[in-house]
């Protein structure tokens, strides 16, 4: 694997694992450009401005079951009242209490910000609207009594009322200024700089125009596995090109001392050869895709709780340790498993009682993968 290549291995594996900042974007997504071009291998929550959605809020008494439903409705709604360019929106649901709505994003692509992202090697943990992100920063007191509180943003303002801590109302308005909103003050007002860290405290909506199938539990501990992975290989690749240059350094200084006698045979290194070769190996192995793989069919067969992966990239073998309550769900796994690309010779080689402190049945996955130096 070249340098460069390894290195952007490393930095995806570090997005992976980064704890989200949060960056403000307004219509263009400028800031989220730069971000990437700066800060490869970080991973970033947008907090995406006022100026580019459009809100709604659904009456109450609607048969909107879950947060598909919400986003059918929604999706109707926005398409009643902008036309043909409500199919360019990205719609973002939300439901909490008998209270549901949801928020369309129309100033920025999400497909052209999630391809900026991943070629930057940049995390998109989320994408959620200004006002929902200050609101979950509110104090515990204001998100729980009764009044309006308003984002703004110079001349847009989201105007939000509660009710007991429910969203009442949700409404974004064009105002010269706050003098322009009839009716006693605003509880609280938020602007774009303010301090967004959550607060404990009454829930509230957190909509986010990410795909709900694309957020997994199960990335973080895979990345930690791909980390291990990346640096036991760098590790041994140091070990194995430091014996080498050992055993050059003795072949050197034999035929200094010795410059007639026939030409000394340098001492083997075999452990730390094969040590290098496994390197290599394990560096040249696409993990993107086969980490990728592993998280998507545990989310599918969840919920499975992963342990551990091994691999032997000499052989081309993986093997994944995890926890299941259900054995059917390790098989139905080893069979997704079996059918993608690349992967054969899925097996389900263990499955016994999970150890004392654990929950649920421990299993074991043993699989022949392409990319490593197995046949």
């Amino acid at each position: 694997m070249s340098p460069s290549m390894s290195e952007g291995l490393r930095q995806r594996i570090a997005a992976r694992l980064a704890r989200p900042q949060r960056l403000f974007v307004t219509p263009g997504g400028g800031e989220f450009e730069a971000w990437c071009r700066e800060r490869p291998g970080t991973a970033v929550e947008l907090v995406v401005s006022a100026r580019a959605l459009h809100e709604l809020l659904a009456e109450l008494g609607l048969p909107l079951a879950g947060l598909d439903a919400v986003q059918a409705y929604a999706a109707q709604q926005f398409a009643h009242y902008f036309g043909a360019a409500a199919q360019r929106f990205a719609i973002a649901p939300w439901r909490l209490g008998d209270a549901a709505g949801a928020s369309a994003l129309h100033g920025l692509d999400l497909a052209a910000l999630r391809a900026e992202g991943q070629a930057a090697r940049v995390r998109l943990a989320a994408v959620r609207p200004a006002w929902a992100v200050w609101l979950a920063a509110l104090p515990a007191a204001t998100r729980a009594g009764s009044g309006r509180v308003v984002w703004q943003e110079g001349e847009v303002a989201v105007v939000i009322t509660l009710d007991h801590g429910r969203v009442a109302g949700l409404q974004s308005r064009r105002v010269q200024s706050l003098d322009d909103l009839d009716g006693p003050a605003p509880l609280a007002v938020g602007r774009p700089g303010d301090e967004l860290a959550p607060q404990p405290g009454p829930a509230t909506p957190l909509p986010d125009f990410l795909p709900r199938a694309s957020r997994s539990p199960l990335a973080w501990p895979l990345a930690a596995t791909g980390a291990l992975v990346l640096a036991t290989a760098a590790w041994s690749a140091v070990d194995s090109h430091r014996a080498l240059a050992e055993a050059q350094a003795a072949r050197e200084r034999v035929a200094t001392l010795r410059p007639a006698a026939p030409a000394a045979r340098a001492p083997r290194a075999e452990p730390e050869n094969r040590a290098a070769a496994e390197a290599r190996a394990l560096l040249a192995m696409p993990w993107e895709p086969l980490l990728s793989r592993v998280e998507t069919a545990g989310a599918e067969a969840k919920p499975i709780a992963w342990l551990g992966l091994e691999a032997s990239a000499g052989r081309g073998e993986l093997r994944l340790e995890g926890l299941t309550p259900d054995r059917l769900l390790a098989l139905q796994l080893a069979e997704r498993l079996g059918m993608a690309p690349g992967w054969r010779q899925v097996v389900l080689s263990r499955f016994t009682a999970a150890e004392a402190g654990l929950t649920g049945q421990r299993f074991e996955i043993q699989a022949r993968v392409a990319g490593g130096g197995g046949s």
